[in-house]
């Protein structure tokens, strides 16, 4: 018997592009600088449960009622009152067994939020893509959404970047899948995670001090997960790791 292979792959450039967009089987988030990052080094590092939400407040709420640990950022930093900031490098430092915790980004947590009501839902980076790839490896379709700049509204060369790896991974899984126009366009780049470190978004992480985190999103398999969405509501989601 053939095993069941991907069918078709597509790629929304941000979240909005999804209205015009087939629906797919599955749906892969990517955020790479920083927070889908984040979400596969916490789970590689032993977390058991993450609520992702859409506002610091939700956020403070949430771990203020559940005693979880609380990740975030505002403007690339680490809100006050928050134990963690939106670092993938700093999170690998953690010992996280047997622990939850809540994380509020700019950009990846509203995506996850709004694609988690579409359908199955996974939180991908350049750090985990064979993990979420082998995991996908019998799903029909799959749309890789970019999470994109300013709350999802602008283009993000590091996640197309990141996207573009997943359309190349997937395709050697699956030979015969067809392509979006977006998804095409990502086969034509010779080497996508060279772009990481050069858009725009990464100079703004790097002016922050967050050098780290760049070098830690643009390695591949660095933290083995396969984060999904488990339960979700307006405005937010719980993650747990599939893999």
């Amino acid at each position: 018997m053939l095993r069941p292979m991907v069918s078709h792959i597509d790629i929304a450039m941000t979240p909005a592009e999804l209205e015009a967009i087939r629906p797919a089987s599955a749906y892969v988030v990517i955020d790479a600088l920083r927070a889908t990052t984040t979400i596969a080094v916490l789970f590689s590092r032993g977390l058991e449960s993450l609520q992702v939400l859409a506002s610091l407040e939700e956020g403070r709420a949430a771990a203020g009622q559940t005693g979880a640990l609380l990740f975030g950022e505002e403007g690339g930093l680490r809100p006050p009152g928050f134990h963690y900031g939106n670092s993938p490098a700093e999170a690998a430092t953690l010992e996280l067994s047997e622990k939850s915790a809540v994380l509020v980004t700019t950009n990846g947590t509203l995506a996850l939020c709004s694609v988690a009501g579409r359908g199955p839902a996974f939180a991908g980076s350049l750090v985990n893509l064979s993990a979420v790839t082998a995991h996908l490896r019998s799903v029909q379709s799959v749309t890789l959404v970019c999470a994109g700049n300013a709350t999802g509204r602008v283009f993000s060369l590091e996640d197309f970047a990141v996207a573009a790896a997943f359309v190349r991974s997937l395709k050697e899984q699956s030979p015969t899948a067809q392509l979006g126009d977006a998804a095409s366009l990502a086969m034509a780049l010779a080497d996508p995670t060279k772009l990481i470190p050069t858009s725009s978004h990464a100079d703004v992480t790097r002016k922050l001090g967050f050098e780290a985190d760049i070098a830690l999103a643009s390695v591949q398999d660095a933290a083995p997960s396969v984060p999904a969405v488990v339960e979700s509501g307006t405005g937010w989601a719980v993650l747990r790791n599939l893999g």
